[in-house]
């Protein structure tokens, strides 16, 4: 009787196996490689906020050295020592860990009800790391309870000090829309009167390079310092409980559209060829601003009392 002879496999049934056999481990790899990361990204990302809303307050350029405001009113240079910033130099850059100290020192996370009332998140019984993760795509202004972010001022933390009892430097809100191919967040800051804009950034856009996305650059960002929120009506008079809120992004210049107007004061320069994304920031200032105006109405009468505003 003859042996019967072992059956080849073909060339095509070898390699196909071959690649199911390599795909198998490069997706391994690939699942351990984004789970090793998914930590370090995600840290990455929280920092990123951090330093927006620094470079929004003018605690932070956007070179990366920390900034303070001398005698003069000017911004200026600064570095971080003994828990405070104090007169330096711009090749004084801050770490990731100064920065981190600071925004925790300077930047406090609150909530705002409906009323314009503040509450912290420990009066309110919410966690605040589940809150921040939970809204941060869909927004935090038409929430019952509002995220905003107190700035306070340039001196050492003290424990036993109540910070809702500290002057503030001026707050900070989250600021969420769309632009012309998907969602757009950045924060925007305002003075103590609740009006006058301190900076802005926007952090997380995905539109077009060259055009849209010249919103993040510090160039256009830079043409909102002293924009008012609220639209001023005639004679230098604003009813903040019917003014409308919001800054817009004008087609053109500012200068040529509005010149010397009220309108012009709460306006900013557009953006060539990027009309769509210019309308869609028009639009997130607005609806994220508008949920916020009893507590700046508030922020404002409190503010008046101890200043010369009406």
């Amino acid at each position: 009787m003859s042996q019967e002879k072992p059956k080849k496999v073909n060339d095509s049934t070898r390699t196909i196996i071959y690649m199911v056999i390599l795909s198998i481990v490069c997706a391994l790899i690939l699942s351990t490689i984004a789970s090793v990361l998914e930590k370090p990204q995600a840290e990455a990302k929280a920092l990123d906020r951090n330093e927006q809303m620094l470079i929004a307050s003018k605690i932070l350029s956007y070179e990366g050295y920390f900034l303070i405001t001398n005698e003069a009113g000017e911004l200026v240079p600064a570095k971080y020592q003994d828990g405070v910033l104090i007169p330096g130099s711009k090749e004084t850059i801050a770490s990731s860990s100064q920065i981190l100290e600071l925004f925790n020192q300077r930047l406090i996370p609150l909530l705002v009800d409906d009323k314009g009332d503040i509450k912290t998140f420990k009066e309110a019984g919410i966690n605040e790391k589940e809150y921040l993760s939970k809204f941060k795509k869909s927004g935090y202004a038409n929430l019952p309870l509002k995220l905003i972010y107190k700035i306070l001022p340039n001196q050492k933390k003290d424990e036993t000090v109540d910070f809702k009892e500290i002057k503030e430097e001026g707050w900070v809100i989250p600021i969420n829309g769309f632009g012309l191919w998907d969602a757009i967040y950045g924060y925007l800051a305002v003075k103590p009167d609740a009006d006058t804009v301190i900076g802005i950034t926007w952090y997380d856009q995905k539109e077009t390079p060259g055009l849209g996305a010249n919103i993040a650059t510090p160039e256009w960002q830079n043409l909102f310092p002293n924009k008012l929120i609220f639209l001023e009506g005639p004679n230098d008079k604003t009813d903040f409980k019917t003014a409308p809120l919001g800054i817009t992004v004008v087609k053109g210049k500012v200068s040529e559209v509005l010149g010397d107007s009220p309108k012009a004061k709460s306006a900013v320069d557009g953006m060539a060829g990027a009309t769509l994304t210019g309308n869609g920031v028009t639009d997130a200032y607005r609806d994220s601003l508008g949920p916020y105006r009893t507590f700046l109405i508030k922020a404002r009468e409190k503010y008046s009392k101890n200043t010369d505003i009406k």
